[in-house]
């Protein structure tokens, strides 16, 4: 798939594993301070807020700029930013705030960083080469996914939280560093004479999304759902792990990497799947997956169960995010990518503020996370029976097709 994929995977993987990195280290570090689930959730319910905030914008400046600027300097901003809080993690700060100040910077970068990157991706790789591009990538960031828990949790135990966020620092400027050595790739297809407002731009996607393509806003509506399910649970598993099954951080870090050796078998196994059926079935048959899978979370105990359960979780929502990516890069033009990739992910990300913190509320309230998970279980089978009656049952290959695909890359021309 040429050089310059495989630059932008090594980019994506390296600042993959940083994510990850910061991700554990940041409710680690608030449940050591407070011991609070509450407060813990916090965290996450800060990472997301951006995501509400920016990720409209974030989808017009990737029409409007150039995608590989942005990325560059998404990376930098990030590791400025993890580089400011580790300065504050070394001197021992036992603030609160300025840890949920630095989730809440750190996540403003992915709303602006994650359109630009799925924009510029077609924009590299020929339209025939888009489902295999994006498992590759998806299988390699779910290694990531695997190795970031653990990396972290070993990282903590036997260095502190300190050089544990430095590290995370320098993976972002190596990842700045391979997206500058990809070179020029080409500008957004806007036209660039013509003026007009970020309301505008972020109107028209939206015209395209409720109007000319009813199975991605079916599909941004299920996901809003399911995230509100997941993120009930997800938002407390660090503090189920440490609280209830009483694990290290060192174990802990090696359940919770098992969602990546699920996702990453789920990567594996999406490119077959949407050989042979339709997207939106495939995203609704794993939703009822998953939604079994939550369930049966409940009466595990032991630590080796509960990664494999948690893996079986994570391996459904890797099918579905290459499921996902894919069948958005074929249907959508190529000028309207970024702002529909925005307002697509906007909707589906934006419940888990609310259910993060929901899930912290539930748990310091009531102290049964079992009740959370049956609640987290149920929604998501709920959500799976909406959906079959839904526009994203029908078959999502011939909706691409009726709605037309950008051309080749320049340069690039299918064989």
């Amino acid at each position: 798939m040429g050089k310059r994929y495989y630059l932008l995977l090594g980019a994506y993987l390296t600042s993959s594993i940083g994510n990850w990195v910061y991700r554990i280290t940041l409710p680690l570090l608030v449940l050591h301070q407070t011991g609070s689930a509450l407060s813990t959730s916090l965290v996450y319910v800060v990472e997301y807020v951006p995501f509400l905030l920016l990720s409209l914008p974030g989808g017009v400046w990737a029409d409007r700029w150039n995608r590989r600027s942005i990325l560059i300097s998404g990376d930098l901003a990030a590791a400025a930013l993890a580089s400011a809080l580790a300065v504050l993690v070394t001197a021992g700060t036992t603030h609160l705030w300025p840890i949920l100040l630095a989730a809440f910077l750190l996540g403003c970068v992915d709303p602006v960083y994650h359109p630009a990157f799925q924009s510029l991706l077609p924009d590299i790789v020929a339209k025939e080469k888009l489902g295999k591009a994006n498992s590759w990538m998806q299988s390699g960031d779910n290694l990531m996914v695997m190795l970031g828990p653990a990396v972290a949790g070993g990282a903590i135990a036997l260095f502190g939280y300190g050089t544990t966020v430095t590290f995370n620092a320098c993976t972002y400027f190596v990842s700045a560093g391979a997206i500058l050595l990809i070179g020029k790739v080409g500008s957004p297809r806007q036209d660039r004479t013509v003026r007009s407002s970020i309301l505008k731009d972020i109107g028209e996607a939206g015209k395209y999304i409720a109007k000319k393509n009813k199975v991605l806003l079916a599909g941004s509506l299920i996901f809003t759902g399911t995230n509100l399910a997941t993120w009930l649970v997800q938002a407390n598993f660090v503090f189920y792990l440490t609280t209830y099954r009483h694990l290290s951080s060192t174990v802990l870090g090696v359940v919770i990497g098992c969602q990546g050796v699920g996702a990453l078998v789920g990567a594996a196994l999406a490119g077959h799947l949407n050989e042979r059926f339709a997207p939106g079935r495939i995203i609704i048959v794993t939703t009822v997956i998953a939604g079994c899978t939550t369930l049966i979370l409940i009466p595990l105990r032991n630590p080796v169960l509960i990664g494999l359960d948690w893996a079986l979780l994570f391996c459904c929502a890797s099918i579905n995010v290459v499921t996902w990516f894919t069948m958005r890069q074929k249907v959508v033009p190529r000028a309207l990518l970024g702002r529909v990739v925005a307002t697509t992910r906007m909707l589906a990300f934006a419940s888990i503020p609310l259910a993060a913190l929901l899930g912290g509320v539930l748990e310091n309230n009531f102290h049964n996370i079992y009740l959370i998970m049956v609640v987290s279980g149920i929604f998501r089978l709920v959500i799976a029976a909406l959906a079959w009656f839904s526009p994203l049952r029908g078959d999502s290959r011939a909706s691409a097709t009726k709605e037309g695909s950008a051309p080749s890359p320049v340069g690039e021309q299918a064989p």
